[in-house]
């Protein structure tokens, strides 16, 4: 993971910000949540949503402003969108910075959905009809260390290898603890299988490892016999031959010239 990754994830650009909000309130706590939702190193909001200050903004007419932030710690563009055209005083306008970060972060939120992610349906989520502007942001995001991936033009979509990881929200906290409990237990089992197989395995490898071993002492044995047997019946062999030699010379030499050459029966 690299060094920008960490920024983004581990929380380090907001420290600032949590510091200043111990003390700042009302519209200066405002300031500070404009100005966090506008830096670009800052893309996990949850502990600065759960300072007191911001989290007293509810009661006050700066409600909007926690609203937004809660937007960009959960939240998705479609979700901003969605509430500020119920009625347009629920939620502040978004600045260029603050638009493209909320689009970016939808885009690692439909990563947490399908990691393969069609034009279509970013350009829904994100309201951008022009092709080359998703491909521009997806881009940026990409070396922004946001997410990790590449763009399928042909197909027309967008593959996710990685993305940075957001908050997750209280009522969500148990769904979260379960998947990771049922994630927990089929790596156990999966362990447990792999386990087995390995023992499976070992006693697989002895037994073929003695079997060649039996199979190789029987073959020097039956070498050994071949040994032991074959000169006897090689001075056999040769003997014969070198007396039916013997009288095949003899009967060349009888009168006339006629081979009467004994032959073996």
């Amino acid at each position: 993971m690299t060094q920008t990754t960490d920024i983004l994830t581990e929380g380090t650009a907001l420290k600032q910000y949590l510091v200043l909000a111990k003390s700042n309130k009302g519209r200066a706590c405002v300031a500070l949540i404009e100005q966090a939702l506008s830096n670009q190193n800052v893309f996990v909001f949850g502990e600065l949503l759960d300072m007191p200050n911001v989290q007293a903004l509810q009661q006050t007419e700066f409600k909007q402003h926690y609203d937004l932030l809660n937007i960009f710690t959960f939240g998705t563009y479609s979700h901003y969108i969605s509430k500020r055209l119920k009625n347009k005083d629920n939620l502040p306008p978004l600045t260029p910075q603050m638009s493209t970060k909320l689009k970016q972060l939808s885009i690692v939120y439909l990563s947490t959905i399908s990691k393969i992610i069609p034009y279509s349906l970013l350009q829904k989520e994100l309201e951008i009809s022009n092709l080359r502007e998703l491909e521009d942001l997806v881009i940026d995001s990409i070396y922004q260390n946001i997410i990790r991936g590449k763009l399928d033009q042909k197909n027309k979509h967008l593959e996710i290898e990685f993305a940075i990881g957001r908050d997750v929200p209280a009522a969500s906290i148990d769904v979260l603890i379960n998947a990771l409990d049922s994630w927990v237990g089929t790596s156990d089992g999966l362990l447990k299988t792999i386990g087995e197989l390995m023992i499976h395995s070992d006693k697989v490898h002895v037994a073929n490892r003695k079997n060649k071993e039996d199979l190789e002492k029987r073959v020097e044995v039956a070498k050994s016999q071949i040994k032991l047997e074959a000169p006897e019946a090689s001075i056999y062999d040769s003997f014969e031959y070198s007396e039916e030699f013997s009288r095949s010379r003899k009967g060349m030499k009888t009168k006339g010239g006629k081979d009467h050459t004994f032959k073996r029966p």
